[in-house]
């Protein structure tokens, strides 16, 4: 630490919190959790995650089940001048392991806290994220599906979410959430395609930060909602890992759940750990005992994603969308069969080894943060770049949710790899948009996306079944072949 870290200057920090709360509700600018912590958190010396569990655990703030924060009459008080001896003690109390110098003057002199010397924070209309860009609708065919109206779905308020009652549909993308429910809980949007590429950055080039002495961690190459993740290198075999280092999970909750999050996501990666498969990420490590919880994966190179942006909206050749269909049918299969569903299929979750194979991801990681009105926990989206793919019952919140709900992400995302597009309800078939698409793979996209579970694949087993009856020619080879590539994949 490059300046010695005082109780008054701990104190001052604290302090400023509290009068930015305040001004804030004086202006009517947000104070979302998320949006205050994206505000001040350059503005002080320690992260602000503690100072938000110092205010709490004392009374001095309070936060609703919508993530609001708002000034107890205790936190009142001391913004106003009362009670500021208590306070700097309290302080001093709560980051002694932190504080590492003694404060100027013995006694806690209130005087002496200086708040930073910060800007206030921007409006609350800065700190919200950029609206994510709909796909334009395609051109209709006659039939059944019609473009996605806005009172298909009322969108919930984030983060405390009331499922949309959901009706009955045929290959239905949900528009995206509107500004003001695009979670304001994520503080950065998650670019996976940078999250995944390791290029440009040296192995080893540079010392990194050590880990429990097992990792080391680069530069980061891409950070989310939860979390950032790192270029990292296991120390003992020199091997190249992508760390993913979970520091934003607790910012959601109150300190009091945090034993329950991490319980939830060790149930997470202990399951996704136990399913070995060539195209699924392989859970090398975690630690969650430590203060920024990690896990540790095989590091991949690129994502669907940014292959897909590459395109132009045209889609990629076929051959290479059938292989990832396949590959990823193939994953989705063996984790269904050890009890792990994925429920949040998109490109960004898609990445590729050396070899250009694809490997699929982030297993249920949104179920870390999901609702438990048991335990009181607030309802949270993750972020609005998988509502496309999700099926109707995983929108409605439903508790019958299971494999036919990967089945329907699948096959949005076919559909996407085939024609550049996320299909609507009058959407074209595939065929009927490229050309170089087999006809015969129109009515398995079909069945795969029904609104309606009782008319959709059960599973990968079923969907599977009917890929092969269709391609009988053995073109890609019989039922249990997985088609994977040996050629290094081109930078």
């Amino acid at each position: 630490m490059s300046q010695a870290m005082t109780r008054d200057k701990v104190s001052g920090d604290a302090l400023f919190i509290l009068k930015s709360l305040k001004e804030n509700g004086r202006l009517g600018r947000s104070n979302k959790l998320a949006d205050v912590k994206t505000a001040l958190e350059s503005s002080v010396s320690l992260e602000f995650d503690s100072y938000f569990f110092f205010l709490r655990k004392f009374h001095y703030i309070a936060m609703d089940r919508e993530a609001q924060l708002k000034l107890t009459d205790q936190g009142e008080r001391v913004v106003g001048g009362d009670y500021l001896d208590k306070f700097t003690g309290e302080v001093g109390e709560f980051f002694a392991d932190q504080i590492t110098a003694d404060s100027e003057s013995d006694g806690g002199d209130s005087t002496m806290m200086q708040p930073p010397e910060a800007p206030p924070p921007p409006p609350a209309t800065d700190l919200i994220l950029e609206e994510p860009k709909a796909m334009p609708p395609p051109p209709p065919r006659g039939g059944g599906r019609k473009p996605p109206q806005p009172e298909d779905f009322s969108p919930p308020s984030m983060p405390h979410v009331t499922a949309p009652e959901v009706q009955p549909q045929r290959g239905f993308a949900p528009a995206p959430l509107p500004l003001t429910a695009a979670v304001a809980v994520q503080p950065q949007p998650m670019q996976l395609n940078q999250v995944s590429s390791p290029s440009g950055i040296a192995s080893g080039g540079g010392k990194g930060q050590d880990l429990d002495l097992r990792y080391q961690k680069f530069d980061a190459i891409g950070s989310g909602p939860l979390g950032t993740v790192y270029k990292g290198k296991h120390n003992a075999l020199g091997l190249d890992v992508c760390v993913k280092e979970l520091k934003d999970i607790f910012g959601y909750f109150s300190f009091l759940q945090r034993g329950e999050v991490i319980k939830r996501l060790k149930k997470e990666l202990c399951a996704q750990a136990q399913v070995r498969h060539p195209s699924i990420i392989q859970v090398l490590d975690q630690n969650t005992d430590q203060a920024r919880p990690y896990f540790v994966m095989e590091l991949c190179k690129g994502s669907l994603r940014e292959k897909l942006e590459a395109s132009g909206g045209k889609g990629i050749p076929v051959p290479q969308a059938i292989r990832y269909f396949l590959q990823l049918s193939y994953a989705l299969r063996a984790a269904h069969q050890q009890g792990l569903t994925h429920h949040n299929i998109k490109p960004e979750n898609v990445l590729f080894d050396a070899y250009g194979n694809v490997k699929i991801g982030d297993f249920g990681l949104s179920r870390v943060i999901e609702v438990d009105q048991t335990k009181g926990m607030p309802q949270v989206f993750v972020g609005t770049g998988g509502m496309g793919y999700m099926s109707p019952e995983l929108m409605a919140r439903a508790k019958d949710v299971g494999p036919s709900s990967d089945v329907y992400g699948l096959g949005i995302l076919l559909y996407e790899m085939l024609t550049g597009q996320i299909p609507g309800r009058r959407s074209p078939l595939p065929s009927e948009i490229n050309s170089d698409c087999p006809t015969k793979l129109d009515p398995i996209f079909d069945k795969m996306t029904q609104d309606r579970k009782d008319s959709r694949y059960p599973d990968f087993e079923a969907a599977l079944d009917d890929f092969y009856n269709a391609f009988s020619g053995k073109e890609y080879l019989t039922k249990g072949d997985v088609i994977l590539s040996s050629e290094v994949a081109a930078s």
